[in-house]
């Protein structure tokens, strides 16, 4: 009898201990006593749903499960966030105020422990950039070319900051699925496959599985089509009139091939740099082929007029399922291409004053 119950002792023991097959996300909203709530997951290119309820008394309970720590959205109905948090399976637990959703707090898991302070230290360094982007705004309305320099010689050292705090980031948490996430979201385009290889053989053999680390590894042999001196890959779009137009039907001139959309902020401050470069050089052999990331067709050519983007403009309104997006792994817009007159991929992402200056090299 004694030994019988020191086996049963020992196999509660072990189920007490056993790793838990999902997460369970207990939470509570203030000022918000009623309605739905949804559990969403990202997979195949969208958020769709992994659980939803409905919310008694400000509490509600989702259920949900990982094999890896992976990212999560709380929502109520198609818009409201909730909440972006990095989920492990487990305990966690949720309190936010609907009058301040910013400020909801998930606690539980040590990946979103980590994933928190990036947030907060990118949301620090974005605002200085913010400031930064302001000045030269300011100074180049007002004509003042001092200021301007002086305002993009801190832009971009504040954006050299930025990449190296996630670098070291990623070299502190090998083991971190947050890791592959924000090289993902903060370096991925300016990385070459051989960059991405080599990031990969970084991290920790654990994390190999990661929806992530998955993402990196099928992103560099995209990247193979945009390795410098390779000929861009063709493909054929429609215009805002409905004509189909190919890429390849550009040669003889040197071609921007140009990735952005009406809702991309940073797309939409770059495009005076565009119309700018494009009115220089356009009667000396250069044209821009701009592919639009748009859903909605109004939106797109509301912003080619405000804009003045008077170029070649393309799109499937397909958002990031856009066919050339894709087959050009972009993951982050504006995403831009320079390529010569028989279709090589020459250079990548020049901003600012960085293409006219590339372009004045090339037709003279």
């Amino acid at each position: 009898m004694r030994n019988l119950l020191i086996i049963i002792i020992a196999f509660t023991g072990l189920f007490s201990c056993a790793k838990p097959v999902g997460f369970v996300v207990k939470g509570q909203i203030k000022g918000k006593d009623s309605g739905s709530i949804k559990l969403m997951r990202f997979s195949n290119g969208k958020w769709v749903a992994e659980d939803s309820t409905s919310i008694d008394k400000g509490n509600f309970v989702l259920k949900g499960k990982v094999e890896l720590p992976e990212l999560r959205l709380i929502t109520f109905g198609a818009q409201t966030v909730v909440a972006q948090f990095f989920a492990e399976n487990g305990t966690l637990t949720l309190t936010a105020d609907n009058d301040s959703l910013a400020n909801t707090e998930v606690k539980g898991s040590e990946a979103n422990d980590e994933f928190s302070i990036v947030k907060k230290e990118l949301k620090s360094l974005s605002k200085e950039t913010q400031v930064l982007q302001k000045k030269y705004n300011t100074a180049r309305q007002s004509g003042n070319e001092d200021e301007m320099k002086k305002a993009q010689i801190d832009y971009e050292a504040m954006m050299g900051n930025q990449k190296v705090y996630i670098k070291n980031f990623i070299h502190e948490h090998p083991k971190s699925t947050v890791s592959p996430l924000i090289a993902l979201m903060q370096l991925s385009q300016e990385m070459s496959s051989t960059d991405i290889d080599a990031l990969i053989a970084s991290l920790d053999p654990s994390i190999s599985t990661s929806l992530y680390v998955v993402e990196l590894k099928k992103l560099a042999e995209k990247m193979h089509v945009t390795t410098i001196g390779s000929v861009a890959a063709d493909f054929t779009l429609n215009t805002p009139e409905g004509t189909p137009l190919a890429l390849s039907s550009l040669r003889g001139k040197i071609i921007l091939l140009d990735f952005w959309a009406s809702w991309c902020g940073p797309c939409r401050k770059e495009n005076p740099n565009v119309v700018k470069a494009y009115q220089r050089f356009k009667d000396k052999g250069f044209d821009i082929l701009s592919v639009s990331l748009d859903r909605e067709k109004g939106a797109w050519l509301k912003a080619i007029a405000d804009d003045h983007l008077t170029w070649h403009h393309v799109s499937d309104l397909k958002y990031w399922q856009c066919e050339a997006a894709v087959k050009y792994g972009v993951q982050s817009i504006p995403f831009a291409l320079l390529l010569d007159k028989e279709g090589h991929i020459i250079a990548k992402n020049l901003r600012g004053e960085e293409l006219e200056t590339k372009l004045a090299e090339l037709l003279p």
